[in-house]
């Protein structure tokens, strides 16, 4: 009798293992939505903060996954005697919530309902599913960049050609101006040592003018010199001077 009693409850898990087993996907799916929606709403008012490295530095609201660890439970109390409510699967996402009084359950949010499962079986990295949507994102962000990579190649390469043909057009605009500014240059160096030239000459034209005058001035006033020696004094007025 007892043996058929074991039997009988062992069939009766099974059956009920396999009861959630046909219900999980469904649940899932709502829990994901439902935690999709909450984060974000919460996503605003969230505040940027360190990620925690081990499960045991995780705080209220950090996102933990279920680890790799077989025959992952959900249960009713933070005991290994307590009632299984669920199965999860590996990589599910949940929201810390606390830990047990001897840290070896920990409470976890699903976004409809609050569950313990054994502090083992979480870890704050992604993996198995999550771990994989991560890197599908991934793979299909760098497919798209491939995908795209000969139209942005191309659209790089016409804007560093209009870039070039922009500056090739602006340096032949500065090499024209700066051969008329040589030029410029050129004719005002002429002009100026054409009026170098010429007041050169007109100080040279001053001086001997200058040099001519005094010449001229000299000579003069020695003939008007030489005139005055050589009139005849009257002798009349010498006489009357020597009766008196």
């Amino acid at each position: 009798m007892k043996l058929l009693g074991t039997v009988f409850t062992m069939c009766t898990l099974c059956f009920s293992v396999n009861a959630l087993a046909l219900n999980e996907d469904t649940t899932l799916n709502n829990q994901a939505t439902v935690a999709n929606a909450q984060a974000t709403d919460n996503q605003v008012l969230e505040v940027k903060k360190v990620a925690p490295k081990t499960i045991y530095e995780a705080q209220v609201g950090d996102a933990i996954y279920v680890s790799e660890s077989a025959n992952v439970w959900l249960r009713a109390c933070p005991d290994s005697r307590c009632k299984i409510n669920a199965a999860t699967h590996v990589g599910e996402k949940f929201s810390f919530v606390k830990f047990s009084t001897d840290q070896k359950f920990v409470l976890v949010d699903d976004g409809n309902k609050q569950q313990w499962m054994q502090t083992r079986d979480v870890q704050v990295e992604p993996c198995g599913k999550a771990k994989v949507e991560i890197l599908e994102g991934k793979v299909a962000e760098l497919q798209n960049k491939l995908d795209n990579y000969d139209s942005v190649v191309a659209k790089d390469y016409q804007s560093a050609k209009a870039k070039l043909e922009k500056l090739e057009k602006e340096n032949a605009q500065l090499k024209d101006i700066l051969s008329k500014q040589n030029t410029q240059i050129e004719d005002l160096d002429a002009t100026r040592r054409d009026f170098a030239d010429r007041l050169e000459t007109k100080e040279l034209d001053m001086q001997m003018r200058w040099w001519l005058q005094g010449a001229v001035i000299a000579f003069c006033g020695a003939i008007i010199g030489i005139i005055c020696v050589y009139i005849p004094r009257p002798r009349g007025r010498k006489k009357s001077r020597d009766n008196w």
